[in-house]
């Protein structure tokens, strides 16, 4: 009696929600389409390249060959564009003569259909003056060739902050062609090593890229620099003599700053006084300068100056008038031009019976 129960009741519930779903189906009749819609795939990978007054979309067309094209929409979708999509893999458009500003793209791909994907967005900034403005060249503090006639190019520090990620320089190589080469900006000292010496200087600017996909390259305003003998390879092998003290010593003459002397010894005798240098390697000087102590007319009234190959035969280079009252640099130009060790510069007379002098360079340009 009970099993008999409960089978009625059991078909009783299975007929009521047979009925329920019927009514439930019937209210959602209207809102779907037989067969089911197709929604073609969305954009895959989609990026803003920023540049210069100019901005690139770009997205893969990803895996649903059904999508055949898209469009990008700005403006609040009140403008837009059509790209083609049939055999691309990647999918590009680019727009230009753009404002300097930040920017906002929407993009749906279409089938054949006219079924659209979700609608993605993409966005990103555009540069123009206002941002070249921003641009800092990266300090170069000194162009040295050592002995072995590498150029060490020695520089401050980059905005990296702001783009800054290389250097470019231009310069003569060996073979006498023109040369660009980029040196990333972690680098403090950078080398070149096929340097040609037949130009006296080297050009170089510094390279931003705003954001790591923009499009364009920015460059800071050229700039040039000599190169100068890197006197880290000198020393002094010869002199007459020196005053007592480290403030007083004839190395003094070669370290850089003409704010330190050499001063000869008090009482060891009169003039000539004299300095020799060993450069560490074989050079046409075609100039050497000469600074008194910053500040002190103790220095000599006339010079002379040698070069030599071997410091066994000397050429005489020139004798010259040198003015001790004047803190400049004052140059003076080899008479003979021929591949010279050394060097030798003898104070002939001046003021006091002892010399007073601060710094030495040659050149060879």
């Amino acid at each position: 009696m009970k099993l008999r129960f409960y089978s009625i009741v059991l078909i009783t519930v299975v007929v009521c929600m047979s009925v329920s779903c019927k009514k439930m189906d019937s209210t959602y009749e209207n809102f779907v389409v037989k067969g089911g819609r197709q929604y073609p795939g969305a954009p895959v990978s989609l990026k803003f390249h920023g540049g210069l007054n100019r901005a690139k979309i770009s997205f893969l067309r990803g895996s649903d060959a059904n999508a055949v094209k898209a469009r990008i929409f700005w403006n609040n979708f009140s403008d837009s564009v059509e790209v083609d999509m049939k055999g691309k893999n990647t999918v590009e458009y680019t727009f230009v003569d753009l404002p300097e500003a930040f920017y906002s793209y929407s993009v749906r791909t279409y089938d054949a259909m006219g079924n659209s994907s979700i609608i993605l967005e993409v966005s990103g900034n555009v540069y123009g003056d206002k941002y070249k403005s921003t641009m800092l060249a990266r300090p170069l503090n000194s162009v040295l060739l050592n002995k072995d006639n590498e150029l060490n190019l020695s520089w401050a520090s980059a905005d990296t902050t702001g783009g800054a990620y290389a250097t470019e320089v231009e310069y003569v190589n060996v073979q006498g062609s023109l040369v660009t080469r980029r040196f990333p900006t972690k680098e403090q000292v950078s080398k070149i090593y096929d340097f040609g010496r037949t130009s006296s200087t080297i050009k170089y600017r510094t390279v931003y890229l705003p954001d790591s996909l923009s499009i364009d390259t920015f460059y800071t305003a050229a700039q040039t620099a000599p190169y100068f003998i890197d006197k880290r390879d000198w020393s002094v092998v010869a002199f007459d003599s020196e005053h007592p003290g480290d403030e007083n010593r004839v190395v003094n003459i070669i370290d850089g700053d003409p704010g330190t002397r050499w001063h000869g010894q008090v009482g060891a005798g009169n003039y000539p006084h004299f300095f020799t240098v060993d450069m560490g390697t074989n050079r046409t000087i075609k100039r050497l300068s000469l600074w008194r102590m910053k500040g002190d007319d103790r220095a000599p009234d006339k010079i002379q100056i040698s070069t030599s190959e071997d410091k066994l035969t000397w050429v005489d280079q020139g004798t010259f008038s040198f003015d001790r009252f004047n803190d400049a640099e004052q140059i003076f130009d080899m008479r003979l031009l021929s591949p010279s060790r050394y060097f030798r510069v003898t104070g002939l007379q001046g003021p006091q019976q002892y010399i007073v002098l601060g710094e030495v360079s040659v050149s060879e340009y």
